[in-house]
């Protein structure tokens, strides 16, 4: 008598992608969602971060402060042990300059400044620095002086 007549079909081992497999398709989505950044997306995150550096430019730091991601500012807090507009000040952030490029990658952006390079991420409220003071490394990530976990 066959006992496994009726029995569903053995299980077979799931077939797992390499890491780096995985790394590159998640790169190509992002890449792929931020092509088509409506103008007036890239166009908010240009406007926040010049918004960001008026502030530091006219050394109104509290102002500077709310336009940082939560997370950048809670960790600029820890980090120096006071409150976010005297934690910045002391921060030596370059002065960015005027913006000379915008990317939107989602709910991600990069702004290229004359002498900085900001990080923003789109919230409720608009969009909001999440690095800054960002310096490439070539194929190393930036290194930034400002930025969230």
């Amino acid at each position: 008598m066959d006992t496994t007549a009726g029995a569903p079909p053995p299980r077979t081992a799931r077939r797992t992608r390499p890491p780096g497999a995985v790394l590159v398709c998640a790169a190509a989505a992002v890449l792929l969602s931020g092509c088509g950044a409506p103008a007036s997306r890239q166009d908010a995150a240009r406007e926040a971060g010049a918004a960001f550096e008026r502030a530091l430019a006219a050394g109104d730091h509290a102002a500077a402060c709310a336009l940082l991601a939560p997370v950048t500012r809670t960790r600029l807090e820890e980090q120096e042990e006071r409150p976010c507009a005297a934690a910045l000040g002391d921060q030596d952030l370059p002065r960015g300059g005027a913006v000379h490029g915008t990317e939107v990658y989602g709910r991600q952006a990069l702004l290229r400044l004359t002498a900085d390079t900001l990080f923003l991420s789109q919230f409720r409220g608009g969009w909001r620095v999440v690095a800054a003071g960002c310096e490439p490394r070539g194929d190393l990530p930036y290194r930034c002086t400002v930025e969230g976990a």
